[in-house]
């Protein structure tokens, strides 16, 4: 395995310091003292010498990228892929119907297939190939023991959909002396789960994305770890094409991103997307710009980087701000941890009037569905908030709002829903609770003779079971309030 480093010659913490002589000591005290002392010292300075350099292997951050995982959980299920040109698309899978490639096989990656391309323009490429539809229910057991496998490593974790994720080494509580051994000890037992895993530690999450990228060239056996001080020299031996492939290494602090936007505010250039941890640039604007750099016959990180950063913002605006450092070697962008959601939701919706004995049976699959998906991402409630849409609308309410002139003024509206909510004593996951105290508040506000089109149930005041070991939903699941039961 390659790895980029730089020796520098080492120098003992007493070396060059100025002996005492027999006249300068003290009568009262000897000289196997003072021998005596400085020992000591000596140790006590090792000793921080090595706490230092623990301190500072524990600065950086380790990217696990997994390879064609869709497409491999795929091949466990059904042994008979293996080798095969085949695809997992969005929906059903069909190329028929609107969809896009999520992951393609080795094989397929050969014909030209990308993940990315519409379902339609894949089949014209090969028709040959086989669509599958992605079996997600099937993968969450693998997903969990990923998840599992990442927290053992530190308690600051930023996931990624579907496995990837980075791990931030500085919360680390395992006692190692090089982040080599931790990738290559991770990458092993990723291994024994059936997954080829990428593995780069960096002192930012673009950098670390980038060297995963390069973790399986040249001979490497999946980790590549670049220490402090030689970012520089690694990205500007990259290609710029390499910046297609980062899925969420192109986050930064929100402020770098604010401050370009606002000395940059005329030009045209497009802000960036918010996932709710914090700035994330736009893959569609950064295949625009490494596009646009290429009409220019600029086609690696080194051209860039002999470049002046001015003219690149303000010809690519924050984009060109944020290549600019990366190929410097100047990458500060920190691991965001997961943060457990402020409410849980569920929805049905009648296909008619439910009268109040389905709406009840509703409200229990929807507390025995939150209260899988609680237990299953460790987390519990404390609040449970009930919300009906009955099928005649019989109250009106008022509210007083501003007029184009800065005038208050009443209107009257109709309400659309009822419902309320109630505060446990104690937070919870267990479905029997959250279905007792649903159907008290159903029976509160139920009227008799009153049919409703759908119902929903919240628990919110969320709290983790076991502290910094927050299981995030699977990606088909999050800000979604609906499912189908």
């Amino acid at each position: 395995m390659q790895q980029f480093h730089r020796s520098s010659p080492s120098r003992h913490p007493l070396q060059g310091s100025a002996q005492m002589t027999d006249e300068q000591r003290p009568s009262h005290v000897s000289r196997a003292d003072y021998e005596q002392d400085d020992a000591v010292g000596a140790t006590r300075a090792v000793s921080t010498v090595g706490a230092a350099d623990r301190a500072r292997l524990r600065q950086g951050i380790m990217h696990v990228r997994i390879d064609h995982f869709h497409c491999t959980m795929e091949e466990m299920i059904d042994p008979s892929l293996h080798g095969q040109s085949f695809i997992v698309g969005t929906g059903t899978g069909r190329p028929n119907e609107p969809g896009r490639v999520i992951d393609v096989s080795p094989a397929a990656a050969r014909l030209g297939l990308i993940a990315g391309m519409p379902l339609r323009r894949a089949h014209r490429i090969a028709p040959r190939t086989r669509f599958l539809p992605a079996s997600y229910d099937l993968y969450q057991p693998v997903i969990q023991k990923l998840k599992e496998r990442y927290r053992a490593y530190s308690r600051i974790i930023e996931t990624l959909p579907v496995a990837d994720a980075f791990i931030d080494l500085r919360a680390c509580e395992m006692q190692f002396s090089s982040p080599v051994i931790l990738a290559e000890r991770l990458c092993a037992e990723i291994a024994e789960l059936g997954l080829m895993a990428m593995i780069g530690v960096a002192n930012g999450k673009s950098i670390a994305e980038l060297s995963a990228l390069m973790s399986r060239k040249d001979g490497r056996q999946g980790v590549l770890y670049i220490p402090q001080g030689r970012e520089a020299s690694f990205v500007q031996t990259l290609p710029l094409s390499l910046l297609l492939k980062l899925r969420g290494g192109a986050t930064e602090q929100s402020s770098s991103f604010t401050e370009a936007g606002e000395q940059y505010e005329g030009q045209n250039s497009r802000p960036g997307e918010s996932d709710g941890k914090g700035e994330q640039l736009d893959p569609v604007a950064v295949a625009e710009m490494v596009a646009h750099l290429r009409d220019f016959g600029i086609t690696s990180f080194a051209q860039v980087a002999a470049l002046a950063e001015e003219a690149l913002m303000r010809r690519l605006g924050p984009l060109g701000g944020w290549v600019y450092r990366v190929a410097m070697g100047e990458d500060d962008s920190l691991v965001i941890p997961d943060a457990p959601p402020l409410s849980q939701n569920a929805r049905v919706r009648f296909n008619h009037q439910a009268d109040a004995d389905e709406t009840c049976s509703a409200l229990r699959k929807l507390a025995d569905y939150l209260s899988e998906r609680l237990q299953e991402q460790r987390l519990k409630g404390q609040s449970i908030a009930l919300i009906l849409w009955p099928n005649h609308i019989r109250r009106e309410t008022r509210k007083l709002v501003m007029n184009e002139d800065g005038e208050e003024m009443e209107v009257a509206a109709a309400e659309e829903t009822i419902g309320g909510q109630m505060l446990l004593d104690r937070h919870t996951d267990e479905s029997d609770i959250i279905a007792h105290h649903s159907l008290m508040l159903f029976a509160h506000y139920h009227r008799s003779g009153t049919r409703y089109l759908q119902v929903q149930l919240r628990i919110g005041d969320m709290i983790t079971t076991v502290p910094t070991s927050y299981y995030p939903p699977p990606a088909r699941a999050r800000s979604r309030l609906t499912r189908k039961l």
